[in-house]
């Protein structure tokens, strides 16, 4: 996942309205003014560590939940393309090289 300061932001707007706070109840709650509040939201400004703990607790998210981080989930699916991986031949190896190559020149 890309954790640029765009995604961030969208993702703070997003949990923020499904949990019913305005953008000026939220600031009020984690104490910051309204307008860093929007600069966050609009991908202009990361949140601080400490003002990123105060939303998610307002908000009452896991901080896990937030990023969609399932360490659990990520190991299972790395093992299970490793698995994959083990028993691909020669041609297809190559061809998994070329998708993964693709992927990685094409990252934001």
């Amino acid at each position: 996942m890309n954790l640029d300061k765009e995604t961030i932001g969208k993702k703070i707007r997003q949990i923020r309205k499904e949990k019913g706070f305005s953008q000026e109840e939220l600031s009020e709650k984690i104490d910051i003014s309204p307008r860093h509040m929007c600069t966050i939201e609009n991908g202009n400004s990361f949140p601080s560590i400490e003002t990123f703990i105060k939303i998610a607790e307002i908000l009452d998210i896991n901080i896990n939940d937030f990023f969609n981080l399932n360490l659990e989930s990520s190991d299972n699916l790395r093992a299970e393309i490793y698995n994959l991986i083990q028993t691909s031949t020669v041609h297809e190896l190559k061809l998994i090289q070329n998708i993964i190559t693709a992927i990685h020149n094409n990252r934001d």
